[in-house]
């Protein structure tokens, strides 16, 4: 056992992707134990032979796909046309675009580099210092995974075996008020520093953005629309979104050929299998630890030492604040959900409130050094140095923080809506 969790580690600081680290430690871990390697093969499948699971490959196909083509920049056109005249209303609008269009994609990093891409050079130029544009490109495009559909909320889903729709639910609320505490900090920040007005809109010009981007905004709407009006479910949603994304993109926006189509579904075909590879190489990990009777033994270090629900969720947090800074926080969640599902239930955390507190310490992680990878993706979209990025990112990360500990303390911030649609 401390040969494996010893290998694990070193295999992660060596930087070996995080499937090939779990499965090697796992696989060491059962051949110490005298156990049949075919065990290896058997878990893995038995990982992957989920219909949800298929929820995964689509939704990244159908970001990648958005994000390559004119929905980020439609999506934007709506946002500041409506927005813009609010004091530090381009910086708004910024935020209001990484929420709609992280939720399209799924994806914070696709989010950072479509909608920086084209925003940050708007907003240095309209005056807005390169710290505070440097912090809303970082953070906001980590808010898109909270609010549904979002690709770390099936994998989490997955792993806890909770239900994908009232996780996607659980979403909405925690995210819009993260959005908007970064939105009320910008509009002050704006107002100290005096940033000037965005030039006045007309309501006929808005009509005709709106009229342009009609089918980029319907985008969302479709796809939560048949999954919450039960017309489908996560899955053929998922696969609805990939087909809708490419005739708008294809027929509607034009912004996109068959040979640059078939280039990017190429590439999210293999993003889509290295996450399916993590969660078939984790199912052999939980399968391991269960056998060695490692939940049994952390259940009852935990119901001996923790007094509640509240303080082992504070506990869980400052661990994958910790985790966050050196791998991804949803990955961790995976491992470790399953083996801590007795301590969560014995102390009755709502499985789904611990969902939206592994995807929040998710999106703190991703900014996070040294590995926060939307750090990473707006240093290069930016030409910044980590130093830069980070101290730009800090008054939104201590916002997240903050929030943290508020959901923590209001489990019915995260609860409300899916006990209101599914019944609590």
């Amino acid at each position: 056992m401390i040969t494996t969790i010893s290998l694990f580690f070193l295999f992660l600081l060596l930087g070996v992707p995080i499937s090939f680290v779990i499965l090697a430690a796992s696989g060491i871990g059962i051949w110490e134990a005298g156990s049949n390697l075919v065990i290896l093969a058997q878990q893995m499948f038995a990982g992957m032979n989920n219909y949800t699971m298929l929820a995964v490959p689509f939704f990244i196909i159908s970001g990648d796909i958005a994000a390559k083509g004119d929905t980020s920049q439609r999506l934007i056109d709506v946002i500041n046309a409506f927005m813009g005249r609010l004091r530090g209303g381009l910086g708004i609008a910024t935020i209001i675009t990484c929420v709609f269009f992280g939720a399209i994609t799924g994806s914070s990093m696709a989010t950072v580099v479509a909608v920086g891409g084209l925003m940050l050079p708007k907003l240095l130029e309209r005056k807005y210092p390169r710290s505070l544009s440097l912090g809303i490109i970082a953070s906001a495009g980590t808010i898109g995974v909270m609010i549904p559909p979002s690709v770390p909320m099936v994998m989490i889903c997955l792993a806890m075996g909770t239900s994908v729709g009232e996780q996607f639910t659980a979403g909405f609320v925690p995210g819009f008020l993260l959005a908007g505490a970064f939105c009320v900090y910008t509009w002050f920040f704006a107002k100290k520093n005096n940033i000037p007005l965005e030039p006045k809109v007309s309501w006929g010009e808005k009509f005709k953005i709106l009229k342009k981007s009609f089918f980029s905004l319907m985008f969302p709407v479709i796809v939560l629309g048949g999954i919450y009006s039960g017309l489908t479910t996560p899955t053929e949603a998922a696969v609805v979104s990939v087909f809708y994304v490419m005739l708008v993109e294809l027929f509607i926006n034009r912004s996109l050929t068959l040979r640059e189509m078939y280039k990017i579904v190429s590439k999210s075909v293999v993003d889509a299998a290295a996450l399916t590879m993590t969660i078939a190489t984790a199912q052999v990990f939980v399968w391991y630890m269960t056998t060695e009777k490692i939940p049994e033994m952390l259940y009852n270090f935990l119901i001996s030492n923790v007094s509640s629900g509240f303080i082992l969720l504070i506990l869980l947090a400052v661990l994958f604040l910790i985790v966050g800074c050196f791998t991804n926080v949803v990955t961790v969640v995976i491992i470790l959900g399953p083996i801590l599902l007795g301590a969560l239930n014995y102390f009755g955390v709502d499985l789904i409130h611990f969902g939206i507190i592994a995807v929040l310490m998710s999106q703190i992680g991703f900014l996070t050094p040294p590995f926060g990878l939307c750090l990473f993706v707006t240093m290069k979209t930016a030409r910044s140095s980590m130093a830069e990025v980070v101290k730009a990112a800090m008054p939104f990360l201590i916002i997240m923080l903050l929030m943290c500990i508020l959901f923590i303390l209001v489990p019915q911030i995260s609860t409300f809506l899916p006990d209101l649609i599914y019944g609590g």
